[in-house]
């Protein structure tokens, strides 16, 4: 299943790539705009200080609520793209204003989580001995299963379609039943996060990372399908033979043999 998913998020990558590269460049300008934006706040002279730092905060969060809302409807138009659909430009912008308000709960929680990281375990590794370091670990702990849970918070919400407390309930459900799972993709989605930083973000970019999270969450869900239909078995014994190779025989199928020419010249197949 892991060799699958690799080669069809490649796939859906390449063929997809124009679509890919105008997002990323739309996200890049967004946090472009707000790095300006503080600095130019910042060099006001005619504003007292504090004011400017406060101008500076208001552009920042505006920036990141609008980050993530693109974000959130890109990944709706990915979730679409994972299930051998077209993608659309049009889709994105209007799917916009079905995605703020959860982009902004999810941008909220993000921000809580890292102010969390930053403020309680330096605390508690500064009151020292057994009982800070433990609190600190135990934080820290914490904050890496709220991570590895949390990147499925977008295709859960694009593919099922659930309200937030909904979608970050299921998001720990699927950390727990997928773990080793959980942590390939992040991973992958950390090596996918240094090859964009290497092509200035044009690919694979946010636009990828949101992709690559759809195709693995679609392929993930064949599994509770099939458990499902397979009631008769304890969960241990399900769990242990889950056919992959026959629950994705069909996308298999669909997607077909691609060599390396028909990536270069897809005229010539």
């Amino acid at each position: 299943m892991l060799l699958f998913f690799l080669k069809k998020n490649f796939c859906d990558g390449w063929d997809n790539l124009l679509w890919l590269m105008a997002f990323n460049l739309l996200c890049v300008a967004v946090v472009a705009g707000v790095y300006f934006g503080m600095g130019a706040v910042v060099g006001l002279t005619m504003i007292p200080e504090w004011l400017a730092i406060v101008l500076s905060l208001v552009v920042l969060i505006a920036g990141i609520f609008l980050l993530s809302t693109i974000l959130f409807s890109v990944s709706d138009v990915c979730a679409k793209i994972a299930d051998f659909k077209s993608s659309s430009y049009k889709e994105v912008f209007s799917g916009l204003k079905n995605s703020w308000k959860d982009a902004i709960l999810f941008s909220l929680l993000m921000t809580f989580l890292v102010i969390l990281g930053f403020v309680a375990i330096p605390f508690y590794l500064r009151m020292g001995g057994l009982i800070g370091v433990f609190l600190a670990s135990l934080v820290f702990w914490m904050l890496c299963i709220c991570l590895l849970s949390l990147q499925w918070f977008l295709p859960l919400r694009s593919q099922l379609h659930g309200g937030f407390r909904k979608t970050l309930k299921k998001c720990f459900i699927i950390f727990f039943d997928n773990a080793g799972f959980s942590i390939f993709m992040f991973f992958y989605t950390l090596i996918l996060a240094v090859l964009s930083v290497f092509l200035a973000f044009l690919v694979p970019g946010f636009a990828g990372i949101a992709l690559a999270e759809n195709n693995a969450f679609r392929l993930r869900l064949y599994k509770y399908d099939w458990l499902e239909a397979h009631t008769d078995l304890t969960p241990k014994e399900a769990r242990k033979h889950i056919p992959w190779g026959e629950l994705i025989a069909e996308d298999r199928e669909t997607l077909g043999p691609r060599s390396f020419k028909s990536f270069i010249f897809p005229w010539k197949d």
